[in-house]
């Protein structure tokens, strides 16, 4: 077997935030680790550690024929150049494009490896856009080894509209954290008079960053000393992105930008808000949930897949601001239970977050098409 692995997602920081540790195995095991990615600060760092990029750009958040063609040729360029035996795909345009190129090209030489990290945009917006995401997921994923889904909710959606065999189905909930760098935060101490809530999430509106300044407005009315701390990066080409101007005049939440370390935000913070529409398994509830924090969301696919309703956090019903409102009000008012909740949160993350447990379970997969890792 010709030891060349190809990794492939929308960004760098998809593959440096939550696969380092496979890209690494498979470096110490010999092989040879390709990237094609955005050429970008995360994928340049995985890149010293010996993979060896190959710059792509996918077009996020839309379909752009002209584009897609673009970009489907550059893969193709790629697959036939490093002609990898396996290869694992994350993000819609990587998987559906990939799954198709990599099979054509190399036929039954490759194992081909999918990861539906989220469905996001293309089905929060509905209309054409959904309907050609799902005619491409029921033509790429049947030729596909083995998909991966992250939450119950995708997996499910996926094999009622028949889009794949249920064999070729396995569920591995969320990406991990890291618990030896997300450690237990005692939050005791913390000033009753100057409470922090926190977001961190890309400033995209179906993130529920409206939803987030809305109860932020509510809530500081109320309890004028609460702090709402945003932090994410902008994403200016996506066609759902938060309007910056909008964003500067919110009075209530102060925006930090992109942080290059969350760590010291969540431990300064009383309670994580996440009022996202849809997500795979967000990782940044499963850090806090690690440091010991407690979320209010909404109840959705992924979300609800990290908090426990009623014992980490509270899920409340989607876009219900009034909902939302009420229970962060509870929270913030109860000492006690907030810190109960937190607690419960680091004992779910040790038992179900663990990234070194979701990577024997990825390289498990792997094995099981013969790839000798």
């Amino acid at each position: 077997m010709n030891k060349t692995v190809l990794f492939s997602a929308n960004r760098g920081y998809a593959l440096s935030s939550s696969r380092r540790e496979l890209i690494e195995r498979f470096l110490r095991g010999g092989w040879q680790v390709v990237l094609a990615t955005a050429d970008d600060k995360e994928s340049r760092t995985l890149e010293r550690l010996g993979a060896t990029l190959e710059p792509i750009v996918f077009n996020r958040g839309g379909f752009s024929p002209l584009a897609d063609w673009r970009t489907g040729r550059i893969l193709r360029r790629i697959i036939r150049k490093w002609k990898p035996s396996l290869v694992h795909f994350f993000h819609a345009k990587p998987v559906i494009m990939g799954t198709l190129v990599a099979r054509n090209e190399l036929s039954e030489s490759v194992r081909v490896v999918n990861t539906i990290t989220g469905l996001g945009h293309a089905f929060i917006q509905g209309g054409l856009v959904t309907r050609i995401a799902s005619a491409g997921y029921r033509t790429a994923l049947p030729r596909a080894d083995i998909t991966i889904f992250q939450n119950r909710d995708d997996r499910a959606l996926f094999l009622d509209n028949h889009w794949l065999p249920e064999g070729k189905a396995r569920l591995i909930a969320g990406s991990g954290v890291p618990l030896e760098r997300f450690t237990y935060v005692n939050r005791t101490g913390h000033n009753p008079d100057r409470l922090v809530v926190v977001m961190l999430g890309r400033l995209l509106n179906q993130k529920g960053i409206p939803e987030f300044a809305e109860v932020a407005r509510r809530v500081r009315a109320e309890i004028p000393g609460t702090r709402f701390y945003l932090a994410g990066e902008e994403d200016p080409v996506h066609p759902d992105a938060v309007d910056i101007e909008w964003l500067r005049f919110q009075s209530d939440i102060e925006y930090m930008g992109r942080l290059g370390d969350v760590k010291p935000l969540l431990g300064e913070a009383d309670l994580l808000l996440f009022p996202s529409y849809r997500e795979g398994v967000p990782r940044v509830v499963m850090e806090a949930a690690a440091t010991g924090l407690a979320t209010v969301a909404f109840d959705v696919p992924g979300v609800r897949e990290a908090v426990r309703d009623g014992e980490t956090g509270y899920l409340v019903p989607d876009r219900n601001v009034d909902e939302m409102t009420a229970r962060v009000l509870e929270l913030l008012k109860d000492h006690s239970l907030r810190l109960e909740f937190g607690r419960r949160a680091n004992e779910l993350a040790k038992t179900a977050f663990d990234i070194h447990a979701v990577q024997e379970a990825y390289l498990s997969v792997y094995r099981s098409l013969g790839v000798p890792i």
